[in-house]
């Protein structure tokens, strides 16, 4: 297995192991929505940035209209999860 199948493969296993149902939601269809493997790696280490922080963080970023920290913002905007809706 390559480097980006196993990046691939993580992002995938925290995008449907949440421990929020509703966030395993959101994030699933917004990785569906992604052409994946057409992404750089640099790219998958934004969103795996994203997925990787709790539930709770997510919610204010994507729920709450939170402002993200600068090195989340290409993630979420690569989910289409930004600007907070």
């Amino acid at each position: 297995m390559t480097p980006r199948e196993i990046l691939l493969k993580r992002i995938r296993f925290l995008v449907f192991h949440r421990a929020s149902s509703q966030m395993e939601e959101l994030l699933g269809r917004a990785l569906e929505n992604l052409e994946a493997e057409s992404l750089s790696d640099e790219d998958l280490k934004a969103i795996l940035d994203v997925v990787s922080l709790h539930d709770r963080t997510l919610e204010d970023y994507i729920l709450r209209g939170a402002e993200p920290p600068p090195n989340l913002v290409r993630g979420l905007k690569l989910l289409g999860l930004y600007p907070a809706r």
